[in-house]
């Protein structure tokens, strides 16, 4: 594991400077970033005009991820590489997350370290570990929630409240850096009433559920906006922000050259353009593009695992049910949703993907397990070395490129 998460880093935090121009949506985050480390109230007002040509300051989110990066800045300096180095940081540890999280379901550590490889060795992953952008924060904050809250599940009694504790932090931290955590709150509710239900104290349950995940992450929302207030914003100009933040993200009728709908990103239709440099020979892109091998493997490991949750034999008390309902639930919700979006807007969703995934391999018979576990395994490293170029905005020679788009839509 330990080697696992060095050469994650290493891959995350090589180059990370380049370029040295803004990325994709950093023309939002990084001017409201810049604006966090200065002090400056700007970055939190919705009546600003752009500090920049072809910006804007982005309060479309909660803020606890760019100030997270905005420490960055005033600890490194304002360059790209400090812009993106908590990204990095963040990558690397949702990595260490999913171990958790698949260690806490399924309590095999070989289960658990080959989610973590798969999902260090994706793309999708990758790229938005080495962009100032939000949802690499969400996503390891998800994941961390998700861990504890089955772990309060299958704990002991003097365990249990420091646990779900620990949940609600979790999912405090997630709601602070994006409202999509809110797709948490129906995994609780499905696994929280039966044992609610059950329960001899059902007033004393209620009373501790809502204050460890109601009450807690609302706290650490209020909190995340601490230099919002301190900077003399008003309360009621808190309730206008949020009341833009959810017009804004309910009404917007924009659209974009790469935009997708969430039945595209499980099947990898539609990546997304971040960034490129022609040059004479060569073009650099920063190209958001998942591991086609674990995608596609990922997709009919989902359909073996709900295959396998209708055979007769299936034991409901495995961990697999939990996996694929989790899975469905961070990724579905998406589908109703009334703006457009982006193909990372999936990557809290793939984690679960990658653990399904993990479990499926282990599956395969003994003897058969020998040969093919090694085989997947390098071509899942020799895709993801492959395809590092096109993620990384490492030059690619013009005459060789196309053999990276192997499909029209990828074009």
């Amino acid at each position: 594991m330990i080697l696992l998460l060095s050469f994650s880093f290493f891959t995350r935090v090589i180059r990370l400077s380049t370029p040295s121009s803004y990325v994709f949506d950093e023309v939002y985050h990084v001017p409201t970033l810049r604006a966090y480390s200065q002090n400056n109230p700007a970055g939190y007002e919705w009546w600003q005009t752009a500090p920049e040509p072809n910006t804007a300051y982005e309060w479309l989110h909660p803020p606890l991820a760019k100030l997270i990066q905005a420490v960055s800045v005033k600890i490194l300096g304002d360059h790209s590489f400090a812009w993106r180095f908590p990204s990095a940081v963040f990558g690397t540890l949702s990595i260490l997350a999913l171990y958790f999280l698949t260690l806490v379901l399924f309590k095999k550590k070989t289960i658990a370290l080959t989610a973590a490889f798969i999902f260090s060795l994706d793309g999708l992953q990758l790229t938005m570990s080495r962009i100032a952008m939000n949802d690499i924060f969400v996503t390891t904050w998800i994941i961390f929630s998700l861990a504890f809250f089955f772990k309060y599940l299958n704990s002991k009694s003097k365990e249990s409240n420091k646990n779900l504790f620990l949940t609600g932090l979790f999912t405090g931290l997630a709601l602070a850096t994006k409202w999509s955590a809110l797709f948490l709150y129906p995994i609780f509710l499905i696994f929280l009433l039966p044992k609610i239900i059950k329960s001899k104290k059902l007033i004393k349950k209620l009373l501790l559920t809502t204050y460890y995940l109601l009450l807690i992450p609302l706290i650490i929302y209020l909190l995340s906006y601490s230099q919002f207030f301190l900077q003399g914003h008003t309360l009621e100009q808190f309730k206008q922000l949020n009341q833009q933040i959810i017009n804004y993200q309910t009404t917007l009728k924009a659209t974009h050259d790469y935009q997708s709908t969430a039945a595209q990103w499980p099947l990898l239709l539609k990546p997304v353009w971040l960034h490129v440099d022609y040059q004479k020979t060569a073009t650099a892109h920063i190209y958001n593009l998942g591991n086609p091998i674990i995608f596609w493997s990922a997709l009919i490991a989902v359909f073996y695992s709900i295959a396998k949750l209708f055979s007769k034999a299936f034991n409901y008390s495995h961990p697999l049910p939990y996996s694929v309902i989790l899975y469905f639930l961070l990724w579905v919700p998406w589908i109703l949703s009334p703006r457009i979006l982006f193909f990372h807007h999936y990557l809290p969703a793939l984690p679960l993907a990658c653990l399904i995934l993990a479990w499926s391999l282990w599956q395969i018979k003994k003897s058969s397990r020998k040969i093919i576990l090694p085989i997947f395994f390098l071509s899942i490293f020799v895709s993801f070395l492959f395809f590092y170029p096109l993620n990384t905005a490492i030059p690619i020679s013009t005459k060789l490129l196309p053999y990276w788009f192997w499909l029209s839509s990828w074009k």
